[in-house]
């Protein structure tokens, strides 16, 4: 069974295994959950399953023809129109090899409106030999209409103790390497296995001399500073492979959480608590003496780096964005 390769999210493996035994498969699926925790790999194997094992290699390949993978595009991470419209007509296409055909949606919730209003007839009505998988980390962004349609199925962040097992067997790392990795996932394999490709992220000290800045003494550095590290994502996202780049905001992403930590372990160091519980450990020094100095609470700094995720869904600088928040 293609899901017992998967690790965590065992209500997902359990319900869905359920629906291919008992051939209640419905036609169209929204996995919802954190990004980077499997779905689209839960996506794949529900593709081997309802296709059949002479499907498995082409599939792993990403090179079947009845496998129709749709990710947001452009600058603004968006499905667009005419995406959404060759969707449509290739469901009306009979399967090419396999027995169905499987259409996986990344980033549902990046619709828009009259994109998602186009597919509400093609999934009220769809064809007996088409399956459709949306995925999103934003279920409440999502049009009811749409998410009223789809079989839900929750995915959550993978336990630390797999993500660590995983990280010291498979990707070679010794027990406090993977230890750490893990730690710093946050259950999400994807960061796992980005932090197990690059020991340090390439932008993150350039984050950290930030955070240890006091603004506005130090707004000149932080000019500098901020400047590199917008660069420095540039490059990682034109660097990125197609799988790698499933989501457009993944760095960005990544950059906010980091910082969104960074004023925890500084509460957490306030209050007493051991330095184990601590995301920057390896930074432990630098909190030190972050703390002597004054910082905000932290529904404050979430309520900011909401309105930061915000700005850049329009399309503001991520360097602007910065400069907002640390000056606020």
């Amino acid at each position: 069974m293609p899901f017992s390769r998967l690790i965590g999210n065992e209500f997902a493996k359990t319900a869905l295994t359920r629906m291919v035994e008992q051939k209640s498969v419905p036609n169209t699926l929204l996995f919802y959950g954190p990004d980077g925790v499997g779905k689209s790999l839960f996506a794949l194997s529900l593709a081997e399953l309802l296709m059949g094992k002479a499907h498995a290699h082409k599939l792993a390949s990403g090179n079947h023809p009845d496998l129709h993978v749709y990710v947001p595009e452009g600058k603004g991470a968006i499905h667009t129109m005419e995406n959404m419209r060759k969707l449509i007509d290739e469901v009306a296409l009979p399967p090419f090899e396999a027995p169905i055909k499987l259409f996986i949606l990344h980033g549902a919730h990046q619709m828009l409106p009259y994109s998602s209003n186009a597919l509400l007839k093609t999934f009220e009505e769809p064809s007996p030999h088409s399956y459709f998988v949306l995925l999103t980390s934003a279920l409440d962004a999502m049009l009811p209409t749409i998410v009223s349609r789809c079989r839900r199925v929750p995915f959550f962040p993978i336990p630390q103790a797999q993500i660590e097992e995983l990280v010291q067997t498979q990707w070679q790392k010794t027990a406090e390497q993977a230890r750490r990795i893990a730690f710093f996932s946050h259950g999400s394999l994807a960061k796992a296995k980005m932090l197990a490709d690059n020991t340090q992220l390439p932008w993150r000290n350039t984050l950290l001399e930030i955070l240890s800045l006091r603004m506005p003494y130090d707004y000149p550095q932080f000019l500098k500073l901020a400047t590199e590290l917008e660069e420095s994502c540039i490059k990682e996202t034109e660097d990125a492979d197609e799988e790698e780049t499933s989501s457009s905001h993944a760095h960005i992403d990544a950059i906010f959480e980091e910082i969104a930590a960074w004023y925890r372990d500084l509460h957490l160091l306030k209050e007493g608590i051991a330095p184990e519980a601590l995301y920057h450990l390896d930074c432990i020094d630098r909190l030190k003496l972050a703390l002597q100095h004054s910082f905000p609470p932290l529904e404050i700094v979430l309520e900011q780096i909401g309105k930061a995720r915000f700005a850049l869904q329009r399309n503001i600088r991520l360097r602007t964005v910065l400069e907002h928040f640390f000056l606020r």
